[in-house]
């Protein structure tokens, strides 16, 4: 799906939110496992990846980048408050949240950063800010890709924080500044003094020439004419801009905005029969400019438009990244860091846990370097829904697939990361299926069923691995949660 709904008017009430609510339920306290809880295989490797990742150092160099698309509205920590009782648990996740408005569809979010202790100090926000981007930095991408919302209040002050943490990283992890025009096509003369504001911190992304780079979502909001005044005007005033446009429906708008471009991008579709032609995008994006920034996200699924896009379990992410790859693009922007709101999210999750956090360090080691990094431990991932896209719900409205996506599928997914050939399993239901799988990476799918599904490696018939899925598949549902959700034996879950 190439359509990022408005989130703005949901956006802009977020800071009064974040103050103003004192909402709390007697939910219960989220199950965590302990620091030395394992499974019946352990987790404790010196590195949880299947792969020896090169330094973030020596990635970040490289002339590909990887830019990780951040949005303000979710951070680690709303209010510092303990999980059970946090703003996440008690206004997006919980169905009678932020006074019931959520309640048609069961809550705005089904997913949320993996919580943390309550912090004592004062300037909690800054050290979650400093823990954002070293965990972003630990993957050897370039930087955020920061969503600005606005000119002014909760929004500019956390994109602020961002741009202080990365200085402070002080390794090159970088912030581009990225104006959502559907929230400035209406003010457009604000976005002058905002990027005036911005451009004045060290870690505003420039390229090599000192250039900043500015890449407006929606570019098409505002016409060629007027991103060309602006760029003379901005130039006039001492900032040197290299325009960065992402659009929807790229190539609609390329020959208009080409001779102002530096490079360009789309956001995008979220469909993997679609992708089947994506993989020539950049070279014919080469004919409008010199970079081609390819997006590629793991999922989309909105309770708040009760829409979802059809990821096929891992085989979305895996085929984005593959087409950026194999077509030569020159930038990626991973689609999202962080929207719990559209589920887009590789952050370190309590649904999603370190499966689409693990798989980008992958892909972006064999992005930047040209080559599939090579299998060094095994490490089993998995991803599933807790329930069919078709059991019976109380909602009014049930969720119906996104314009463009690809039909419904309920499958079961082990991808295998194996140094060497083994044979897969997969236990549901009181049924074991198996696979024989090469070394290197592969997928292996059943049908979704109820239960917990057990995963297995074995080699000779000796189970090399045993993996529980953390989480219950269960078709007695109240509300649809059509997130796919993650977990592998390198890590334990925490927080489910």
């Amino acid at each position: 799906m190439k359509i990022k709904n408005d989130l703005i008017g949901i956006a802009f009430l977020t800071y009064c939110i974040v103050l103003g609510s004192s909402c709390k339920n007697n939910l219960d306290t989220p199950d965590i496992a302990p620091k030395g809880d394992t499974l019946e295989t352990p987790w404790q490797f010196n590195t949880p990846l299947p792969f020896d990742q090169p330094s973030s150092a020596s990635l970040r160099a490289m002339d590909k980048k990887v830019f990780a698309h951040y949005f303000t509205q979710f951070p680690i920590s709303i209010d510092n408050n303990p999980a059970a009782s946090d703003y996440y648990q008690t206004g997006y996740l919980n169905p009678n949240g932020e006074n019931g408005k959520h309640i048609a569809y069961g809550g705005f979010l089904r997913n949320r950063p993996l919580p943390r202790p309550v912090r004592p100090e004062t300037n909690w926000m800054d050290l979650d800010m400093d823990e954002e981007v070293r965990l972003a930095a630990a993957l050897g991408i370039d930087g955020f890709a920061c969503d600005l919302l606005s000119y002014q209040g909760y929004h500019l002050d956390r994109t602020k924080m961002l741009l202080e943490a990365a200085n402070r990283k002080g390794d090159g992890f970088k912030i581009m500044l990225m104006p959502d025009i559907e929230a400035f096509k209406t003010i457009p003369e604000s976005l002058t003094n905002l990027i005036k504001t911005l451009a004045a911190y060290p870690a505003a992304y420039r390229l090599k020439d000192g250039r900043l780079v500015v890449a407006p979502y929606n570019a098409q909001g505002l016409t060629a004419t007027w991103w060309t005044n602006w760029l003379k005007n901005m130039k006039n005033q001492g900032i040197d801009i290299a325009l960065f446009p992402v659009f929807q429906d790229w190539s609609k708008y390329a020959p208009n905005y080409a001779p102002i471009s530096y490079g360009m991008s789309d956001w995008g579709w979220r469909s993997t029969k679609i992708q089947a032609s994506w993989k020539d995008v950049p070279a014919k994006a080469k004919a409008f400019g010199p970079i081609w920034m390819m997006p590629v996200a793991p999922q989309d699924m909105r309770p708040y438009s009760q829409t979802y896009s059809e990821a096929a379990n891992s085989a979305e992410y895996r085929v984005m990244w593959e087409n950026a790859i194999q077509g030569g693009a020159d930038w990626v922007q991973l689609i999202t860091w962080n929207d719990y709101s559209e589920n887009t999210s590789i952050r370190p999750s309590t649904r999603t846990q370190y499966s689409y956090y693990d798989l980008t360090a992958y892909y972006t080691t064999w992005f930047k370097t040209g080559t599939k990094p090579e299998i060094k431990r095994d490490v089993l991932y998995y991803f599933y829904r807790i329930h069919s896209t078709s059991a019976p719900t109380i909602q009014s409205k049930p969720f119906t697939t996104a314009a463009g996506t690809d039909a419904p599928s309920n499958q079961i997914e082990l991808l295998a990361f194996l140094v060497s050939p083994g044979t897969l399993e997969i236990e549901i239901d009181g049924k074991v299926t198996r696979q024989d799988a090469p070394a290197g990476m592969s997928s292996f799918l059943v049908p979704l069923s109820n239960g917990k599904p057990i995963f297995r490696l074995l080699r000779e018939n000796n189970s090399i691995i045993v993996l529980p899925g953390a989480f219950e598949i269960n078709n007695m549902i109240t509300y649809q949660n059509l997130l796919y959700y993650g977990g592998s034996n390198s890590r334990p879950a925490v927080n489910k």
